[in-house]
């Protein structure tokens, strides 16, 4: 069998898992400094309530895209390192495929049952990040906003 154009695509998917992990790492470094600069905004602010008010805008979207970074985010890098898994293992049964004899039989069996058991974890690691996208409660400040408003 021609593994020629799997082993491309896998060493494409490679790419673009630790790509994502990768960039999804930074982000979260990013927003933690973020976080740290919004404290040091606030202390400088002092009493000014313009200031304030402007460090606070600043917080609430830090906070809100800390909730994905800490929440979802590691569960889906986990399902994208699990998906990166499964097409390891499947790539590893198409090689093994055609060894001839009972060991052959055994690392091809043995590749295929790691696929699976990654392909599950995949699928079990994406629903439980849906549910807690669709679930959890976000960080939202549109109620104090309505509120300071009428007043």
């Amino acid at each position: 069998m021609d593994t020629g154009w799997a082993g491309l695509g896998l060493i494409a998917a490679a790419v673009a898992v630790v790509a994502y992990v990768h960039y999804r790492d930074k982000e979260t470094a990013r927003l933690g400094t973020g976080a740290e600069l919004a404290r040091e905004l606030r202390s400088l602010a002092g009493g000014d309530p313009v200031r304030i008010a402007a460090v606070e805008e600043y917080e609430t979207t830090i906070y809100q895209r800390l909730f994905y970074a800490s929440a979802i985010g590691p569960r889906v890098r986990a399902a994208a390192w699990a998906l990166l898994g499964a097409a390891l293992a499947a790539f590893g049964a198409l090689v093994t495929d055609p060894a001839k004899g009972a060991f052959g039989t055994v690392v091809t069996i043995a590749f295929i049952v790691v696929a699976a058991v990654f392909a599950l974890a995949t699928l079990v690691l994406a629903a439980i990040a849906a549910y807690q996208a669709a679930t959890t409660p976000r960080v939202s400040f549109a109620d104090s906003y309505a509120e300071g408003s009428s007043e």
